[in-house]
């Protein structure tokens, strides 16, 4: 974009020098303009286009999160019942952008819609000229302001998004769905939003969210979507630089954390106007890792590189572990948060179930495939039938419900097994259990012949499969067949 520059600095000391005395030079760098929109108005609070009032290059999550020309977004915090508008400011000239703004609900269960805020935006077809309407809004408050001039010509209309913003968190403290955090009063100098207490398990992550939502839809087609959220612009902690739709935020060790993020209206990138900590309160007593060990795994040599079989962490579920294993009647079995010494090992933690405890060792009655669970918070021990189930078209579960009995892999024995009714670009499976909160809270995929498991990670890689493959798992042996 073009700039409207000040002299530059030798040249403003050379005529402050020759004409001016120090008191004089009074010269507010705040006040520059640089070609580009700008949020303006009485809700704005100011009557300057200040650096900070413009708005930034838009991102596109729908295409790869990469910036779309003619899309500009901003958040700022606009006073109910005041009119605001946007203005270009290009080559000293400006000209006034605003639409008739009217409410829009997206219709819950969408298929476009369905990640979009579940609450009133507001949107309008953009106009341009003195003849435009101004806008405003009956709250006072944080808004994201998204403009498009459909510069493609992919969407309807060109258009302004104005939505209202409560930032919270969505992660493994609440297994992604969506805590709203506490606010201060609402400014463009500063406002504080903090959540107390979030509890979070090792290598947990999360990102800051408003409206429950992810993204927010532009179109009817969802070829232009705009960030709903707020993450790491590297991998790391809180404390690197945020942007719109980053990447997940991870902490190191599971606990109670205090989680702050603060907003000041800044120039540059949607990030630079937020800043966020993440505070270890109280670090967790729970174990990362639980093991199974025994004849009925496959030995007792309890010891680092012995017979200990890793259990995988629920996904969002701090202290608890879950596992497929086929296991023989009469072959004894227990578990451990350790695999390197004796000491620590248990049966059945006071409160075991589908299984019996005989001489310190646990058994089944009968030899089969088995999902075996582990809630050390809770002091449980569950073991029960494996049920497999798959998600989405491969496996006529367009809903994606892990209840679909029809979804259900077939058991023979040791393998579970199933036949693809439909082509798809991912394969999604998960164990279904009594501990089992989401599906994908116990999720894996079949990769290069081997089980990949979620555990804590983010989606897995996406594996493809054609109608009629058959997906074959045998979980002893930690294999994953597609052919």
């Amino acid at each position: 974009m073009k700039k409207f520059f000040l002299l530059s600095a030798a040249a403003l000391v050379a005529v402050c020098f020759a004409s001016c005395g120090k008191e004089d030079n009074k010269t507010n760098l705040d006040e520059a303009v640089e070609d580009g929109f700008y949020v303006a108005g009485d809700a704005t609070g100011v009557t300057e286009l200040k650096p900070a009032y413009m708005m930034t290059a838009g991102t596109n999550e729908a295409a790869d999160q990469t910036k779309r020309t003619g899309m500009y977004e901003k958040y700022i915090v606009l006073q109910g019942g005041k009119d605001f508008d946007l203005k270009l400011y290009e080559a000293g000239k400006k000209t006034r952008y605003s639409a008739t703004l009217a409410s829009f609900t997206p219709e819950e269960g969408s298929t476009i819609y369905g990640e979009d805020p579940q609450m009133a935006i507001f949107k309008g077809a953009l106009k341009t000229g003195d003849s435009a309407p101004a806008m405003k809004v009956s709250e006072t408050g944080l808004y994201h302001i998204v403009l498009d001039l459909n510069t493609a010509g992919d969407l309807t209309d060109a258009q302004i998004i104005v939505a209202p913003v409560k930032w919270g968190v969505r992660g493994a403290m609440n297994g992604w769905g969506f805590t709203e955090m506490t606010a201060t009063s609402a400014s463009n100098d500063g406002i504080t939003y903090t959540i107390k207490d979030a509890e979070m398990p090792k290598g947990g992550e999360f990102k800051f969210a408003y409206g429950s939502a992810w993204k927010i839809t532009l179109d009817d087609a969802g070829k232009v979507r705009a960030n709903t959220n707020l993450g790491n612009v590297n991998e790391g902690k809180a404390e690197d630089a945020l942007a719109a739709g980053g990447k997940n935020i991870k902490v190191e060790k599971g606990g109670l954390y205090d989680i702050t993020l603060t907003f000041k209206l800044a120039a540059g990138e949607i990030g630079s106007s937020y800043k966020s900590t993440i505070t270890l309160t109280q670090e967790s007593t729970l174990p990362d890792e639980m093991y199974m060990i025994g004849a009925g795994i496959q030995g007792w040599n309890l010891s680092a590189g012995g017979d200990a079989v890793a259990m995988h962490p629920f996904h969002s579920q701090p202290g608890q572990f879950w596992a497929v294993r086929y296991i023989e009647a009469g072959q004894g079995f227990k578990f451990s948060p350790i695999n390197t010494d004796w000491g620590k090992d248990f049966t059945d933690l006071g409160n075991g179930k589908g299984f019996t405890v005989s001489d310190g060792n646990c058994f089944v009655a009968e030899s089969g495939l088995y999902t075996l669970q582990v809630d050390y918070a809770n002091s449980k021990v569950i073991v029960e039938p494996a049920v497999i189930v798959g998600m989405a078209e491969p496996f006529g579960n367009g809903d994606w419900n892990k209840d679909l009995e029809s979804a259900r892999f077939t058991i023979n024995g040791k393998l579970a097994s199933f036949t693809t009714v439909a082509a798809g670009e991912q394969i999604r499976t998960c164990v279904v259990c009594e501990l089992s909160g989401d599906w994908w809270h116990a999720e894996f995929i079949p990769k290069d012949g081997k089980i990949v498991y979620r555990e804590g990670g983010n989606d897995p890689e996406k594996i493809a499969v054609a109608a009629g493959q058959t997906i074959t798992y045998d979980f002893n042996a930690g294999t994953g067949i597609v052919k």
